[in-house]
């Protein structure tokens, strides 16, 4: 397995986008396997791909990503991005990221999913109720399969459970998201797709939660562990109490640069010339890179917050 940590394999790309078209597809799952947090419920059964599937799958694609990389595809790549709404936020941009991989890798052969239907709306008394990401037709296993995808950038704290994840908005954390997921989004059964000029109605035989992006413990807590349902090479890093001085005195604010919108999935090197390195404080909440390293700086709520979130 690759060890994210240690290893980016995304870095060996130059381009912005196919960087972050690597990562999107390098990157493991953040669970081993789905946890259903209301199991009285009996919603549908929820899984995820492992690591060693996405492992696979940006293998298969690496000619792909090297060719977007070096010649004028990457023109392709750019404009699809660009076409779709909000391109600069971070869901929207992971969301374009799988749907340029789903179609373009389907059609020059490098798997098997085919795009039937993607951002399907779910009516109820012809009012909107929800919306699904991905309806899917698995050629290998003529399955139809419904991806809901999100991309998480959280922030822990002891005692790590999945709602001591949270996100740089407080009310937002791993088990909330899930169960969301499971509950609201993956509870259709039959969907209507406009497939080939005509409306078809196909069931949904497969349900899949891809769920990635990067998580970041205390710098405070020399003793973290990872939890055992968290993926062992999802990547971790380093977050910094902003209102900490002790904390703060430890970076090297010489080499300290605030990221720009995308570079959450990936750092743009070029930006690292139109800073005084020395002139940046770290006042605001957000990521910052040491140097190579990224790391998040918080200020705010968040601390009192997660001192009130109880084990799940």
């Amino acid at each position: 397995m690759i060890d994210l940590n240690a290893l980016a394999p995304w870095e060996r790309y130059s381009r912005p986008f196919v960087r972050d078209l690597a990562f999107a597809l390098a990157c493991p799952p953040v669970l081993n396997a789905w946890v259903d947090h209301e199991p009285l419920m009996n919603t549908p059964t929820v899984v995820m791909h492992s690591a060693a599937f996405w492992q696979q799958q940006f293998a298969a694609y690496q000619s792909r990503l090297e060719m977007l990389d070096n010649t004028k595809a990457y023109r392709r790549l750019t404009r699809f991005l660009m076409s779709r709404p909000s391109p600069y936020r971070l869901g929207f941009h992971f969301e374009g990221l799988m749907h340029f991989w789903l179609t373009d890798g389907f059609d020059h052969g490098y798997h098997a999913y085919e795009v039937l239907a993607h951002n399907v709306q779910l009516f109820r008394d012809k009012q909107t109720v929800g919306e699904l990401d991905y309806i899917l037709h698995n050629h290998d296993t003529d399955e139809i399969e419904h991806w809901e995808l999100a991309i998480k950038f959280f922030l822990g704290a002891p005692p790590y459970g999945f709602a001591n994840w949270v996100g740089m908005n407080s009310r937002d954390n791993l088990k909330r998201k899930m169960t969301h997921m499971q509950s609201k989004q993956f509870g259709a059964v039959w969907i209507d797709v406009d497939f080939k000029e005509s409306v078809k109605r196909v069931k949904i035989d497969k349900r899949v939660a891809v769920i990635k992006g990067r998580f970041c413990r205390p710098v405070s807590d020399t003793q973290f562990a990872r939890p055992a349902w968290l993926t062992p090479n999802f990547p971790i890093h380093d977050w910094y109490d902003g209102n900490n001085k002790a904390q703060l005195a430890t970076l090297n604010v010489r080499m300290l640069r605030r990221a720009r919108y995308v570079e959450w999935f990936t750092r743009r090197s070029f930006y690292d010339d139109s800073v005084e390195w020395s002139a940046v404080t770290p006042l605001e909440s957000g990521l910052y890179f040491e140097a190579d390293r990224p790391l998040v700086i918080y200020r705010d709520k968040l601390n009192s917050n997660m001192r009130l979130i109880k084990s799940p």
